[in-house]
């Protein structure tokens, strides 16, 4: 007879062990769950602001862009076509005494003659470390239908974080 009650006493700790052992896997998968929950929403929240400041950058650089256009018609509507060779040269030379320092909503722009004809460029602060930087070629009016090519719109860091230091990961032995 205590044969019969000892079994039923390791019977009853045997099931007492694993209901415990359950109840932490079950704490364990909860505390995980929640690490990551809220790791995932840290991530969403930087994520969404990354996303606003990008977008107000942008509504920005298409105003000052906006702007741009507009002094590029009202030069190449005071050009008269018929009456001098280098219309084209004369509106860049124009474009460029236009445009060159100018500020648009508080944005300076910049523009250069390069091989690839005349340039446009300016940026838009995007947040604390990074801007907008917008770049747009000049067309010829007379052939095109707009007044300019976007070439850059893209953001970029302010802080060059780029060192010319190697890293010594091993002491050098001499």
């Amino acid at each position: 007879m205590k044969d019969k009650q000892q079994s039923y006493f390791v019977n009853i700790g045997s099931s007492s062990l694993l209901v415990i052992f359950l109840v932490l896997c079950l704490a364990t998968f909860a505390i995980l769950t929640l690490s990551s929950a809220r790791s995932d929403h840290s991530f969403s929240e930087r994520l969404a602001e990354h996303k606003k400041t990008y977008y107000e950058a942008s509504a920005k650089a298409e105003t000052v862009t906006a702007g741009i256009d507009e002094i590029l018609y009202l030069t190449a509507e005071g050009i008269d076509l018929n009456s001098q060779d280098d219309a084209y040269g004369k509106y860049l030379e124009n474009i460029t005494a236009a445009l060159d320092g100018q500020q648009i909503e508080g944005i300076s722009l910049e523009t250069q003659q390069t091989e690839a004809g005349c340039m446009v460029s300016f940026r838009v602060p995007a947040g604390a470390r990074q801007e907008l930087s917008v770049m747009l070629r000049i067309t010829d009016y007379r052939e095109h239908v707009h007044y300019y090519e976007v070439k850059t719109w893209e953001i970029v860091n302010r802080d060059s974080q780029e060192t010319e230091q190697p890293l010594n990961l091993m002491p050098v032995i001499e």
